[in-house]
Formats: C-alpha cells, structure tokens, sequence
C-alpha cells in the first residue's frame, strides 16, 4: 500500500512531493529525465517495449467482422485457445522490423515472464529470449509500474531511440507527460479492440530506420 502523503507538501511532476527543497528536486529530476537517454552522450540503437493484451493481442472478436469499413486493418486475424486473437500478417512485418540492426526488444506487460508462451504461441522470433520488465500493479509510492520500470530502464539502457506500445497510456497523463518531455520516447495507445494497425507498424519501422541509420 502506498504511504500517505505528507499533508504540508505539495505535488510536484509525475506525482513528486515537494516540500522546503521541493525546487531543488523538479531541477534534478529534469537532469536526470534529460540523461535518461544521453543527451549528453548520445545513445546507441533503438528499444521497443511491448505491450501484449491491446496491442498485440486483442480484445474481442475478429476486428475485420466488426468494423468492415476500416481500410486500416490486417487482412486476417487468428483466433486461437480462446486466449489469443492476433493477425499472422502483423507478426511477420514485425519481426522483419526487429531484425534491423541496432533494434532490441522487450517485454512491457502484466504477462511478465509468460510473455515468452506468448511470443512462442504466435510466432516471434526470438521472443522467449527477450527481457521481460517488472510491470504488475504499482509502486510503493503510487507510481504505474510500467512507467516506473521503463524509466529506470532507460536510465540504464540509454538508447538513442525508445518506442513503447500500451493501450493504458491512453489512460496514464503522467507517462504521456513524461514521453513528450524527453521527446525521444515515442509513445503509443493502440486501440485495444483492434491492436496494432498497419499503419501504426509502418510508423514504428520509419522511426527505427530513421535512427538506426544515424551513425
């Protein structure tokens, strides 16, 4: 459970309290959002947080049977176990994606370590070998653990460029806030009844190759 808040403070970004020093920790919290990914060194390659239930596994049926007017969709999902409804189609392009040079993976979901049955279940390569980040719930001070654990990770990663796929960032101001500041994490809701579009992958791979071409 997380501890109350001490009353006399004041909310600071992304939930901070900040009391008598509450100045000098917004100034340090900018310096270390700033080097989180190197601005003062650059990084190297590019990160990709993935999500599993909205994104790459939908939420209710077939989207093609649901909305047929939507020239924006794979053209075949797959429905299997009654766990699993994804598009074949989706998977190859994204794992011919992965296979840029410089592109490194990783899991961003509830799932945790069962991300890797998944992966295996519906055909990415290599997925049982990606590393899976903390993700359930919150931290002790309130805090998404997805956004907490991505932000640690970067600091540590430090990227050139990161990408992360939820359908709760729809929902979550706070890790949408934190992504449009550091400007170098591209963010993305995907419709959780339709998952990742074709467009949306499209999206993905000219951001990658716009950096992994950079040397």
């Amino acid at each position: 459970m997380a501890s109350r808040p001490d009353p006399t403070q004041s909310p600071g970004p992304d939930g901070a309290r900040m009391g008598h020093n509450g100045h000098n920790q917004t100034r340090r919290r900018g310096r270390e959002d700033a080097m989180v990914l190197g601005r003062s060194r650059p990084g190297q390659g590019v990160n990709v947080y993935f999500d599993i239930d909205g994104v790459l596994n939908l939420y209710g049926p077939d989207p093609l049977s649901q909305t047929p007017d939507d020239h924006d969709l794979w053209s075949s999902y797959h429905s299997q176990s009654m766990m699993l409804t994804y598009s074949p189609e989706m998977i190859t392009r994204i794992n011919e994606i992965l296979a840029i040079p410089g592109v490194t993976p990783f899991w961003l979901t509830t799932w945790e370590k069962e991300a890797a049955w998944f992966g295996s279940q519906v055909g990415l390569t290599g997925a049982e070998e990606w590393q899976w980040l903390q993700a359930v719930g919150v931290t002790p001070s309130g805090q998404w653990q997805k956004f907490a654990s991505i932000r640690s990770h970067l600091k540590v990663a430090r990227p050139r460029l990161a990408i992360w796929f939820d359908d709760d960032l729809a929902i979550q101001s706070d890790a949408r806030a934190w992504t449009d500041r550091l400007g170098a994490v591209h963010a993305h809701a995907p419709d959780p009844r339709i998952g990742l579009r074709p467009s949306e992958v499209d999206r993905m791979e000219a951001l990658i190759r716009s950096q992994t071409s950079i040397r």
